[in-house]
């Protein structure tokens, strides 16, 4: 839990099917309120894809630092 206030509000609308599927995963989830879910969802996300970029670059630094190396070794 955050110890800021939250004072922000997102609004965004769903068709019929979309909000039933909301609510189901809602359900399965046993999140206290759709609202609770659908933030923690979000929030989530966000990290996740924050955490991917990361890695990828990490995993990208390191296949260019072996690229160079191959061609320092290359011209010697």
């Amino acid at each position: 839990m955050t110890s800021k206030p939250r004072n922000r509000i997102v609004v965004f609308r769903l068709s019929q099917d979309e909000y039933r599927s909301l609510q189901d995963a809602c359900i399965r989830a046993g999140a206290r309120n759709l609202s609770d879910f659908t933030r923690s969802e979000v929030l989530e996300r966000l990290d996740s894809d924050e955490q991917q970029i990361a890695t990828m670059q990490f995993q990208l630094n390191n296949l260019l630092q072996g690229v160079l190396h191959e061609e320092v070794k290359q011209q010697s």
